[in-house]
């Protein structure tokens, strides 16, 4: 899409049309409940509906996948999904590659959600771990 349809769009979408917006009791107060919503905030910076690129994070239990919009795609394949590994650096390095090419408030907000979803992550893992380690010493015969 060129930049003025872009643009066009997102009045469309800021003026109400947009199921993903809502507005709190404060007017500043305009949030984005998309899932893949890396900020919350509906700007149209951060848009996942608008931005050509964009990248966003989901969680499953202890698994982080790296979202990942391919607007050339069809809508029912538009989003990809790639499992990140559990090494959090060799996971950030690859999140850091692939948004070198974005503005830098959004690539910082990015990296924040990263950690917060990586970090959740790890304290599952750890959460399973105390679990089966606790499993194990109550079915332990001394």
């Amino acid at each position: 899409m060129k930049s003025s349809e872009l643009t066009n769009a997102w009045k469309y979408l800021n003026k109400g049309h947009c199921a993903f917006k809502s507005v709190s009791t404060s007017p500043q107060k305009v949030r984005c409940n998309h899932l893949f919503t890396v900020t919350g905030e509906h700007k149209y910076t951060d848009c996942p509906l608008i931005q050509p690129k964009y990248f966003g994070f989901q969680q499953q239990e202890s698994l982080v996948y790296l979202i990942e919009k391919n607007p050339s795609a069809s809508p029912a394949s538009m989003w990809g999904f790639t499992e990140l590994p559990d090494n959090r650096d060799k996971a950030q390095k690859k999140v850091e590659n692939l948004i070198k090419n974005l503005p830098e408030d959004l690539r910082a907000a990015i990296i924040q959600k990263f950690e917060q979803q990586f970090s959740m992550a790890e304290l599952i893992k750890e959460s399973d771990k105390l679990k089966e380690d606790e499993e194990d010493s109550e079915f332990s015969i001394d």
